[in-house]
């Protein structure tokens, strides 16, 4: 592994359920845009009753047998790497991402277009909130990666940090930026605060030279999150990139309604940030964007 580390990674987890190999189909599309290394990586989560060494052993071994059968399935490079790990899923995860240097996690949600107050799994929900890296949820692998992508904006403070992910995105995968919001009742949406703050931002994404479109969709009733998901049908986006938690210290890593039913029920693979992991994707790029705004 230690060749690979200073390259970077893409980590794909893999519990040999039913979806996981939308990751790694995903993941062999993203690695050679991004010059990334492919990590796969199953966590047996071994209780304590079990104290056999070579019982463990046994399972670690059968494991390993299962990754090499999944490599050579989807005939990944022979520069990929495969690791059978012990302990708690996510937190093996987490550590395994932050050893390798991964840029990217790529996981699958084994509640797929869950519905009707259903949640994310706990492994990828824990990933998600202590995870350094963008974390994101594969159901399907578009044809493009990352050219069409969709930002929801609402006026939390750290909705700034996820548009100043989205030109990180855009500058690096060289993608058209789709700005949308929800404004409810009878609020003009011309004079509300998400207008001028969606216009803020476009004039960010103009002096940046990003191709991008803004839409506000006025509604009397319903929930953002559909109008949210509608609109990305309607404009043909590729991936959604949204913030997952509350900004404040006491929920400083929480998975919120809206973010739930966009993991949920979107069909498009969403990427989502946390603070950590916004910082972590800036960093390559954050000398190249411009702000005359003094809005980051």
């Amino acid at each position: 592994m230690n060749k690979n580390k200073n390259k970077g990674t893409i980590l794909v987890p893999v519990d040999f359920g039913d979806y996981y190999e939308k990751a790694i189909e995903f993941a062999l599309k993203l690695a050679p845009i991004t010059n990334l290394t492919i990590h796969l990586v199953h966590v047996l989560d071994i209780k304590d009753w079990w104290l056999d060494d070579i019982k463990e052993e046994k399972l670690i071994n059968e494991a390993f047998n299962k990754l090499i059968k999944v490599s050579r399935q989807f005939n990944l490079p022979e520069s990929t790497e495969l690791k059978v790990l012990t302990g708690k899923r996510h937190q093996r995860i987490v550590e395994y991402a932050n050893d390798s240097n991964a840029r990217y996690i790529l996981m699958v949600d084994n509640y797929p277009f869950a519905q009707e107050g259903k949640r994310i799994g706990s492994t990828l929900e824990n990933v998600i909130m202590t995870a350094s890296q963008p974390v994101i949820t594969v159901k399907c692998v578009p044809d493009t990666i990352f050219k069409n992508m969709l930002v929801p904006l609402d006026l939390t403070k750290n909705c700034r940090i996820k548009l100043f992910n989205s030109v990180a995105f855009a500058l690096k995968f060289d993608s058209k930026l789709n700005l949308v919001s929800v404004v409810f009742g009878g609020i003009d949406p011309e004079k509300s605060r998400i207008n001028e703050k969606m216009e803020k931002y476009s004039k960010i994404y103009s002096e940046n030279h990003i191709p991008h479109t803004k839409k506000l969709i006025k509604k009397d009733e319903d929930l953002a999150y559909q109008e949210i998901l509608e609109y990305c049908d309607e404009v043909n986006c590729d991936s959604i990139i949204i913030m997952t938690h509350k900004e404040t210290a006491k929920f400083d890593n929480y998975v919120g309604a809206f973010a739930h039913h966009i993991i949920n029920e979107a069909k498009v693979p969403v990427i989502s940030l946390n603070n950590a992991a916004s910082n972590q994707t800036t960093k390559e790029v954050i000398t190249s964007i411009l702000d005359p705004l003094n809005i980051f």
